[in-house]
């Protein structure tokens, strides 16, 4: 459907053209996808990391475990086969055991140091310490102590294990010296099925992060990013056309949401054109009543009654429209943050989770293993395992006292918006006074260039104190207008106070709020700024419909007029003004307890 508003600037009314476009610029979905993307390419990466320094220091308990088990079995199958004179059941023995994987070579020695058996059948009945001068110490230290030993050597060019373990034999006599069985494994072959076995890993890891990283690009981009910029276009072409088109493919989701609760904005701003209209046509009426005051005066009572009606009349419809406009708004955007918002803030819990138990697993290799290797110990300090491990809980914390903070305005934005509830009910005032601050706390902070013209406002200070009050039964979404409007107009008079000063110190404003008992069935909610203040004849016409002590273009003059309608007419209050031009403004609210119909 198209709407066309021949009286409204669409650029001033509605900037959410430009609104989107930042939202295209820096996108929560771009983010969100380039954090889950740099966390599992972090995670992965350590988690390979710490996998191949584990493997890799693994690898010394894998070579002394199989040059362990080959050098026991050669001595068990040599004890009982010297002792029996099998000799050549020796060689095949020796022989089957140098095919096993990573074995270069096997060999028997006797307690004189003679090659009983050997793998490479080159050294037999010889000197085994000829060939290899460097074992002589080694084998002799086994064969006199009884004890193993295992030394790592270069041979052929290649780092090897050589493994020596001690057997008995009764043919060996009582010399007290044994024979020795000696094991030379390669360490190459080895590592290199290491590295078969960390490549495929790493090859899998990395084919499901990118699988993951695509499949959750496509999916934001078709679910969220596609529908927005359809979305941003049509608004766009409303600034030029001054007509909506709702886009023909919007899903069926909150993006769809949003999209229809624009759709009707546009429509209740239709309308709001329409009474803008009727009100100039009635301003043209007044403008003739008043010409004809003179020729009819016994009728000018009525008429001036008429017009205050009038006048009464078009500031709640004004006012009505553009709080239910106000209203729609504010609570598709808050339903629109709520579910991303709450996505975050539940994962959260689990991210913390899944991170204390990769510390504990972290953990537990460092107690297992707490000699690493070089390599381990270079990757921790070049990774800053213990700042990582410092830092990764604060980050965590931060995310989710920002989430927290954003949950919390979403809460006072669905209470404000609430325009529907016309019945009434007992509230905590307090409460409503709250909700309303925090929609105003971005007004509060510190203002530098205040108006383009170089001067600066400080930080606005809120001070609440409140009394023991009783639930009070009034329209709640009323009086938080009420609220809302006073507390704007506050920091309004503290701005236009700190655009006069000229000192170059930045003023800082204050606004006081407290609420007591006035009387035994009346409350009173006490609003005082520091601002400029009010003279005493603007006073007189302060509640008057239309008009308004603000710039032109700052004001309509309807805020005070409606919030005197809602408290004295709606709640059988009272509202008072006191101000001192220069020194402040105090507004008195006083309303009862309860109503009566």
């Amino acid at each position: 459907m198209s709407k066309t508003f021949r009286h409204i600037d669409l650029g001033k009314l509605l900037p959410v053209g430009g609104i989107y476009r930042g939202l295209w610029r820096r996108s929560l979905s771009k983010e969100l996808l380039g954090g889950f993307g740099l966390a599992v390419v972090m995670v992965g990466g350590g988690t390979l990391g710490v996998n191949y320094a584990l493997l890799r220091s693994h690898l010394q308990d894998q070579v002394a475990a199989r040059a362990l088990s080959i050098t026991q079995g050669i001595q068990f199958a040599t004890e009982g086969a010297i002792e029996a004179g099998y000799t050549s059941m020796l060689d095949r023995v020796v022989q089957n055991y140098a095919t096993l994987p990573a074995v270069e070579e096997i060999a028997i020695v006797s307690p004189e140091g003679m090659t009983i058996s050997d793998s490479s059948g080159l050294l037999k009945n010889q000197v085994y310490a000829y060939r290899y001068p460097q074992l002589r110490d080694a084998i002799n230290q086994s064969a006199t102590t009884g004890v193993e030993t295992r030394i790592r050597w270069k041979w052929k060019g290649k780092p090897v294990l050589i493994q020596i373990l001690p057997f008995t034999s009764v043919l060996f006599g009582t010399t007290g010296k044994r024979g020795v069985a000696v094991a030379i494994i390669d360490l190459n072959q080895l590592e290199a099925e290491l590295w078969q076995t960390f490549t495929t890993s790493t090859l899998t890891i990395l084919s499901g992060t990118g699988l993951i990283l695509v499949f959750m690009g496509l999916l934001i981009h078709y679910k969220v990013i596609k529908p927005l910029q359809n979305l941003n276009q049509a608004i766009t072409a409303s600034k030029e056309t001054g007509s909506f088109a709702l886009p023909e493919i919007i899903p069926p989701n909150e993006i769809g949401f949003l999209a229809k609760t624009l759709d009707a904005v546009f429509r209740e701003l239709e309308a709001f054109d329409k009474l803008h209209r009727e009100v100039a046509q009635r301003r043209q009426a007044e403008v003739a009543l008043r010409e004809s005051e003179a020729r009819e005066r016994a009728k000018s009572e009525q008429l001036a009654e008429a017009l205050k009606n009038l006048q009464q009349t078009q500031a709640k419809l004004i006012q009505s429209e553009k709080m239910s406009g106000l209203g729609q708004i504010a609570a598709g955007i808050a339903h629109e943050i709520n579910n991303p918002i709450g996505f975050i803030y539940t994962n959260i819990t689990f991210v913390n989770e899944y991170f204390e138990e990769l510390v504990g697993l972290l953990k537990a290799y460092e107690t297992n293993y707490p000699h690493p290797s070089g390599q381990i110990e270079e990757l921790r300090a070049q990774i800053e395992i213990d700042f990582l491990l410092e830092d990764f809980p604060n980050i965590l914390s931060s995310m989710k006292s920002g989430t927290e903070r954003i949950r919390n305005i979403v809460l006072s934005l669905r209470n404000f918006s609430r325009l529907d509830e016309s019945d009434r009910k007992k509230v905590d005032i307090a409460e409503g006074i709250k909700n309303s601050i925090m929609l105003l706390h971005h007004r509060l902070s510190p203002m530098p260039n205040l108006n383009d013209n170089g001067k600066n406002r400080g930080k606005i200070t809120v001070i609440e104190q409140y009394g023991d009050v009783p639930l009070v039964e009034c329209y709640p979404s009323h009086l938080n207008q009420v609220f809302l409007n006073l507390l704007n107009n506050a920091i309004d008079a503290i701005e236009e106070l700190a655009d006069k000063n000229v000192s170059t110190i930045p003023a800082s404003g204050q606004i006081k709020i407290s609420t007591s008992m006035a009387a035994p069935e009346r409350v009173a909610i006490k609003i005082k700024d520091n601002g400029i203040g009010i003279n005493a004849e603007a006073q007189s016409h302060l509640f008057e419909p239309f008009f308004t002590t603000k710039p032109i273009g700052k004001g309509t003059g309807l805020g005070l007029s409606v919030c005197y309608e809602i408290v004295v007419k709606m709640h059988g209050g009272e509202l008072n003004c006191h101000s001192t031009p220069g020194i402040g403004t105090e507004m008195v609210i006083e309303i009862p307890i309860r109503q009566y119909d």
